[in-house]
This record gives C-alpha cells, structure tokens and sequence, in this order.
C-alpha cells in the first residue's frame, strides 16, 4: 500500500476512499491466498500498486475459471441423473409390455434377413436422434435437413465469431502497442517544463503591467494642432469672407491652405499608429480637413470662373 502520506492526504475524502478500496483490494487478496496455500506460509512480494493490479486479475480470473469448473461438474452430474432417469423409464416400459407384444416383436425379428435388421436399427437409431415422433421417412428427412440447416448457420455463426475474434485480438495489440509508446520517454514531458511555466507567469504579469502604463502614457497624448494651420481653420470655421481669387494675396492663401492640409494629411498618417487618444484626435482632426478641402473647392471654382 502506498505510505507516502502528507498530513493533507489524511483528510481528504477522495484520498481516504482511494486508501480505503486498496486495503479491502488486499485483504481479499490476502485472504485468496491464504485459501489457495492451505495453511502454507506465504511468499513474500513487493506490496505495490502494480503487485495489488496483478494479484487482483489472477484472483479474478482463478475465481471466474473455479465458478466455470463447478458449473461443468453441477451440469455432469444433471447430465448423469437424467441418464439413468431415462435408463430407469426404459428399463420400465419394457417390463410393462404386454407378453403377447414381445412375442409378436420376436416373431417379427426372427423372420427378418440380417440386412432388414440392421434396417430397422439404423431407421431406430436416426429417429432417436433427430427427436421425432415416427419413423416416417418423409419425417425423418424434414428434420435432417433442419438439423442440417441449423448447424450450417451456426457454423457460419462461429466462424464470423472466429473472425470478429481474431480482429479484436490484432486491435488490443495496436491498442497495447500504442499505449507503450505514450508511456515511453518520448512523449514525456521535458524536465525544464516547470521552470519554463514560471518564467512565463512572471513574463506574461510584467507585460501585463507594461501594457497598462503604455496605455495610459498612450492616454495623455494630446499634442496641439500647428498654429498656422489652426489659425486658417479657425478663420473658416468662422465664415469669414475668402480673399480674392484673382489677387496675389487669394494665390497666397491657397497655396497655405494646400500646404496646411498635406501637414494635416502627414499628421493623421502619423497618428494611425496610436490608440484611443489618437482615435479622438484623428476623427477631430478630419473634420478639419473636410472643412479645409471644402475651402479649398470654393476657392478654386471661384478662380476657375474668373
């Protein structure tokens, strides 16, 4: 039995029920092999979970094979009394014949040739065998070729046992094979395994908390639009009047504009790689450029017509 107890083994209820079943496993085998030593001393062995395993299917199946053994000697010994029953009921019947019957039978047995007589033993003996109520040959031949019948079915029957057999045998032995090899070192688990869980625990916390503060500095971000750029913007959001077109200073204005978006555009370009901040940031900032591009349209119509 297992004595490599921990304090906390002994009040665990799975545990207890584990020792509890091991110790009634070899008492039973201790008292089997009291029985089959007869007294005897017995043999010392290794007490082991692997021994008890053993020593339980030995047990087991020596049980099983005496249980079968006095079936056979219970089914003999049925077997013989219905025997001598039936010899006892002939031995009967032939006393209760009428002297007249006996002597008609022989008189009829006398005057047969030796081959009649074996006739009518062989006629006797098939009707005995088959079970059947006369000695009609037209019945006797029914019965033969259901007899005949049935133990071709069986013999069909045993021989896809025989096969149904053969291949579950094939099966356990893939099955055992394969078992083997699960238990060989290659599929063991490599000794480093749980000092590389730990590193990983602690690895994964450490980014966990990384990943935390980055997100938070990623929070804070907020940096101001260019002031030249907000300077524009502010005076189109204001709806102010835009400058001529065809004036040197119109041209200038233009060309800040487009200058100030393509800045924009580089900005929201650089501010696709942040999170949440940046996400705020990008939307406001494209609703600037869609007034800005507005803008610009109006300005460019307005100095194509002209």
């Amino acid at each position: 039995m297992d004595t490599s107890l921990t304090p906390t083994d002994l009040f665990s209820p799975s545990k207890a029920r584990q020792q509890r079943a091991q110790a009634q496993d070899w008492a039973h085998i201790e008292s089997w092999l009291s029985y089959k030593y007869a007294g005897k001393t017995i043999p010392n062995f290794e007490r082991n979970q692997e021994t008890l395993k053993a020593l339980r299917a030995l047990a087991t199946a020596n049980e099983r094979a005496d249980e079968e053994r006095a079936l056979i000697a219970r089914v003999e010994r049925e077997a013989l009394k219905e025997l001598e029953e039936q010899r006892q009921l002939t031995s009967a019947d032939k006393a209760d014949i009428p002297s007249s019957d006996a002597q008609i039978l022989d008189a009829i047995s006398s005057h047969l040739t030796p081959e009649a007589q074996r006739n009518l033993t062989v006629l006797a003996t098939t009707s005995v065998a088959l079970d059947t109520p006369d000695t009609d040959p037209e019945t006797l031949a029914h019965a033969l070729i259901h007899h005949t019948t049935t133990a071709a079915t069986l013999s069909t029957q045993l021989d896809s046992l025989h096969t149904l057999q053969t291949y579950l045998h094939s099966h356990l032995a893939s099955l055992r094979t394969d078992l083997t090899a699960l238990h060989s070192p290659t599929f063991s688990p490599p000794t480093s395994l749980p000092r590389q869980t730990t590193d990983w625990t602690r690895q994964t916390k450490h980014l966990r908390t990384k990943l935390r503060e980055y997100e938070d500095r990623l929070a804070s971000l907020s940096p101001p639009p260019p002031p030249s750029l907000a300077t524009t913007l502010s005076g189109i959001g204001r709806g102010a009047r835009p400058p001529d077109p065809g004036s040197a200073a119109g041209i200038a204005q233009l060309v800040e504009l487009e200058e100030a978006l393509e800045g924009l555009r580089a900005r929201v370009e650089e501010l696709e790689a942040q999170k949440e901040g940046a996400r705020r940031e990008v939307r406001r900032l494209e609703g600037e450029v869609e007034r800005a591009r507005r803008r610009r349209d109006g300005l460019f119509e307005g100095l194509v017509e002209r």
